[in-house]
């Protein structure tokens, strides 16, 4: 008995999500946004939809959260676990490209701007205008009347997304009926422009601090802007806001990045990044020369052949993969292991060119038989397919086949090891081919004698039997030869199928040494050595008169055939 060691694969690939889509987003949390025909939806890991695929498009996900878009409107948003939020009987409009920021999303409609919340818990609001919340605070126009938020007096206020109340900033010198603008909160601090006066508040401190060229209390190198009435210009993805020499740049979300002044180098702000890093994964597409397909490898090893038209997204142990213009979602799962028996484990003597054998893959009751099959990967290995069989219980699936095993190129007459390769097949998945060792022996199934003997002339006659021992009592088409020393010169002539003469002539020393060799048709040859004397014990001279000796006996030995030259593989792989 062979134990059973070999064939684990530790880790079985499987489809998260079948390439039946469009497009898929990995949220990395066991969700997925997917586009088929057009229309955006999300489905689980296990394939369940949670967000109907009805919408025209959707947004990326920032804090957790999308936008969801029919017919160009805003009507829904969605946290990154499929709960979704319909708000398409408030009309709302967002602003701008802004996402959602400190739980809040800044929308507009006709009665004004408002903040909505993450968990559709109430509004802030209305305002007659507003910028995205930025670490806690927002840049609001509040509104004097409610009646008239739009065309009516309003004046410029922070408010707190942790209270959704105006935060104060006025100071001795101004107050909020000065204020002309306020830029979007960036590093604790913002850009606050009263009486045409540029300053900078600090959040933390509670501090408004007139804002210099060279960062001192001198007046003349203070920054102001030519109006009262400031009005930010949009330039590309920010704005410009105009100074009485230069201009102050900020980004999208109204947070400062420069200020360029005549006749000195800017002044450069740093604004956090809205980034998120990317998860590291395990996987890793393989590329083969003599394809444009890839393969894929996880923690070094190859796992799966090449396969696929792209791998485009690895996160974890998920892998984005395109199939036939589709895409679909793998991953890895290491709890999961197949393993490969050959023969039922038991070791195999060959007695003719090929034995008829079994062999089968045992899985975890999870996977389903019917999306199973099993591939030789050796062409000495046939696997008939019409013998299929499968067995599935709590505790596993069995697939097995029957199938014909050729002898092996190198085979001795003792015990030795050999090894045949099979890949499984999977829901779609090709998986990269197992290696399952096994002991192997050739069967001697022919026992030769030699009955008797003679020299006559010069000429030794051998009469040679050639007896089939095989339990099957069949005897196989076989050759029969004779391999003398190099000079020493032979013939062997069939009597009957197991009755064969040979002849000698020329041999110089006192033993003519040969061997009887045995072959079936595509297997290895046997080797059955003599040694007959050819001069008398006492004369030395050679024998002339019939002989009839003792039968010798032959230690048989395989003389192994030598493989034909396997070409040089015609491509590698490549991580």
């Amino acid at each position: 008995m062979l134990m059973w060691v070999s064939g684990l694969s530790a880790q079985i690939p499987q489809w998260v999500i079948h390439p039946d889509y469009s497009s898929i987003k990995l949220l990395g949390n066991g969700y997925y946004v997917v586009s088929q025909d057009g229309k955006y939806g999300m489905l689980n890991d296990r394939e369940e939809v949670v967000v109907p695929l009805e919408y025209d498009n959707m947004s990326q996900f920032k804090e957790g959260m999308a936008l969801l878009y029919q017919n160009g409107k805003f009507v829904a948003y969605v946290n990154d676990r499929g709960q979704l939020t319909d708000v398409a009987s408030h009309q709302y409009g967002p602003v701008a490209s802004f996402a959602f920021s400190d739980n809040y999303l800044l929308v507009t409609n006709r009665t004004g701007y408002y903040f909505i919340h993450s968990k559709g818990g109430g509004t802030i609001g209305p305002f007659s205008d507003g910028m995205p919340f930025c670490e806690g605070y927002a840049a609001v126009k509040v509104p004097k009347s409610q009646k008239h938020v739009f065309d009516g007096a309003s004046v410029l206020q922070y408010i707190s997304s942790a209270t959704g109340k105006p935060v104060s900033i006025s100071s001795s010198d101004i107050d909020a009926e000065d204020v002309d603008f306020l830029s979007s909160v960036s590093n604790g601090k913002s850009i606050v422009v009263a009486k045409k006066r540029v300053y900078e508040y600090d959040f933390n401190e509670g501090v408004l601090t007139p804002l210099s060229m060279d960062g001192t209390d001198n007046k003349k190198a203070r920054v102001y802007t030519p109006e009262r009435l400031v009005a930010p210009v949009q330039q590309g993805s920010g704005y410009v806001v105009a100074l009485k020499q230069g201009s102050m740049v900020f980004d999208g979300k109204m947070r400062l990045t420069a200020i360029h002044y005549p006749g000195q180098d800017p002044l450069t702000f740093e604004v956090p990044e809205d980034y998120e890093p990317e998860p590291e994964s395990s996987l890793r597409g393989v590329t083969f020369d003599d394809t444009d397909l890839l393969g894929l490898s996880y923690n070094g090893d190859v796992i799966m052949p090449a396969q696929f038209e792209r791998i485009s997204k690895l996160s974890g142990d998920e892998a984005l993969v395109l199939v036939n213009g589709k895409y679909g979602v793998l991953t890895i799962n290491t709890k999961r292991s197949c393993r490969y028996m050959f023969n039922d484990n038991m070791d195999i003597g060959f007695e003719h060119k090929s034995v008829k054998t079994n062999v089968k893959v045992v899985c975890p009751p999870s996977m389903k038989l019917s999306l199973m099959s099993l591939t030789s990967c050796d062409e000495k290995l046939h696997i008939s397919t019409d013998t299929r069989r499968e067995t599935a219980n709590v505790e596993s699936a069995v697939l097995s086949y029957e199938c014909t095993m050729s002898i092996p190129d190198i085979i001795n007459l003792e015990r030795s090891r050999s090894t045949t390769r099979v890949a499984l097949n999977y829901d779609g998945l090709k998986f990269m081919p197992q290696e399952i060792p096994f002991n192997t022996w050739y069967v001697n199934n022919y026992n030769v004698e030699l009955p008797k003997h003679q020299i006559s002339g010069g000429k030794l006659e051998v009469e040679i039997v050639v007896k089939y021992t095989g339990e099957s009592g069949y005897a196989y088409f076989k050759d029969v030869s004779v391999e003398a020393e190099d000079s020493v010169l032979s013939t062997i002539t069939k009597v009957t199928e197991e009755l064969y003469k040979a002849q000698f002539y020329n041999w110089k020393n006192e033993k003519v040494e040969f061997s009887v060799d045995v072959s079936e048709d595509g297997c290895p040859t046997i080797s059955y050595p003599f040694s007959l004397e050819v001069k008398d014990s006492q004369t030395g001279k050679q024998k002339t008169e019939s002989a009839t000796v003792t039968k010798p006996v032959a230690k048989a030995r395989l003389r192994t055939r030598k493989p034909a030259p396997k070409p040089a593989p015609k491509s590698d792989f490549k991580l």
